[in-house]
């Protein structure tokens, strides 16, 4: 039994990474067999379909981006800078997760009821975090009151580029201090500072 645990573990690890790395129209079912070090018939013992596969996928990491990030917030000063600071350090401490080409891309190929559940999870496990982190900065008078879905999705957008910019442009700046970059300028904008 552990050992079919195992294997199952092996398979959603070695999907995920090939899923991240590739996107899910580019990913075959040879390519996670071979990953995984199986014959590709023998995946089909683990699972149905790739899409079955991926939906698998997606929601494993959307389970572990609620629990993290939760649990980041909730160790987190109740401030504005504070909460962005602990979702900072949640998302770079975890593979990119690439929302939006997942989101404009991978979910766009899937079964409707597929797409609306991972749109579900993501939305739950994400962006409400992130949205209630702007509410109650609005709540609190911190920020001005602007659309805690646009807010949450910047933020989300820096994220994924800071990613971005270590992988494509050859940055040498680590992901964490360029999100702290754009967290600051987030919170102070982009004016000087008064001295």
């Amino acid at each position: 039994m552990q050992d079919q645990v195992d294997a199952r573990e092996r398979l959603l690890n070695a999907a995920e990474k090939l899923f991240r790395d590739k996107g899910y129209n580019a990913v075959t079912m040879q390519d996670v067999a071979k990953e995984v070090g199986i014959r590709q018939a023998s995946l089909y013992y683990h699972i149905t379909s790739k899409e079955q596969l991926f939906v698998e996928v997606i929601e494993r990491i959307c389970q572990r981006h609620h629990i993290g990030l939760e649990q980041k917030l909730q160790m987190a000063e109740a401030n504005l800078q504070s909460q962005l600071r602990a979702a900072t350090e949640w998302f770079t401490s975890q593979p990119p997760l690439h929302l939006f080409s997942l989101m404009h891309s991978d979910l766009q190929a899937l079964s409707e009821a597929n797409f609306q559940q991972l749109f579900a999870s993501l939305s739950q496990s994400v962006f409400a975090p992130l949205m209630q982190i702007f509410v109650t900065a609005q709540q609190q008078g911190e920020i001005r009151p602007v659309a805690p879905s646009t807010l949450a999705g910047y933020f989300l957008a820096v994220m994924d580029s800071a990613a971005f910019s270590n992988t494509r442009w050859g940055s040498t700046a680590a992901r964490e201090v360029i999100a702290e970059e754009m967290v600051s300028i987030l919170v102070d904008g982009l004016r000087p500072r008064s001295t």
